[in-house]
């Protein structure tokens, strides 16, 4: 009886687990968030095709460089842009070396103080769970 409740107990609340890994709403920088690992990371996008990415604690806050790192291509089909980062003061601003299409996704390989996480797939365009495709084309910058 008692892994029944379980079961039950886990599948109710499994929904609210899962949107609450990010996708159904910004980031704190207005960003996408995706779990990697034990930590977060925010991708926003520019309109110049450039990134900030944010590496965030498992509460969504206190973004940090330190011991860290990002590597981060655009990927579609067969082909990979890098793009080169540079460490600011609370997130990486990453530059593609030449423009990707917008149907491309954009991976992040990132380190969050010493702790490695999986690859970060975002697919673009970015959206959010609900929300048309219209709203997702504004700037953060």
């Amino acid at each position: 009886m008692n892994f029944i409740r379980h079961l039950i107990l886990t599948l109710t609340l499994a929904p609210t687990l899962a949107s609450a890994h990010g996708g159904d709403k910004p980031g704190p920088h207005g960003g996408k968030i995706e779990m990697p690992g034990a930590f977060h990371t925010e991708l926003v996008l520019d309109k110049d095709q450039s990134a900030h990415v944010y590496l965030l604690d498992m509460n969504f806050q206190n973004s940090t460089t330190k011991d860290s790192s990002a590597k981060v291509f655009a990927r579609a089909k067969k082909v990979q842009i890098p793009f080169n980062c540079t460490v600011m003061q609370d997130h990486f601003h990453c530059v593609p070396t030449k423009k990707y299409s917008q149907d491309s996704e954009i991976v992040i390989k990132a380190v969050r103080e010493k702790a490695v996480g999986n690859d970060a797939v975002y697919k673009l365009p970015l959206k959010f769970e609900n929300q048309t495709e219209s709203k997702s084309e504004h700037s953060h910058h």
